[in-house]
């Protein structure tokens, strides 16, 4: 993966759907893709979306209260 992008990732491929809702609804342009192999969690998906968006993505899912397990 580039520098220029980063991913979220979530429990659960519920919590990755609503996220990508939240997100496109706010404008934060993210697509949603297969989680790195490092990355433990239940779900095979994740959300990538511009580095610079970094604190707009964490600041929006702790809005909307969506937990996340973390940003890679």
């Amino acid at each position: 993966m580039s520098g220029t992008h980063r991913v979220i990732v979530f429990k659960n491929t519920f919590l990755t759907f609503k996220a990508e809702a939240a997100l496109k609804a706010a404008g934060v342009a993210c697509k949603v893709v297969t989680k790195p192999r490092h990355v433990s969690s239940d779900c095979g998906l994740a959300i990538r979306f511009d580095t610079p968006d970094e604190p707009r993505v964490t600041s929006l899912m702790a809005e909307k209260s969506i937990d996340y397990l973390g940003v890679w």
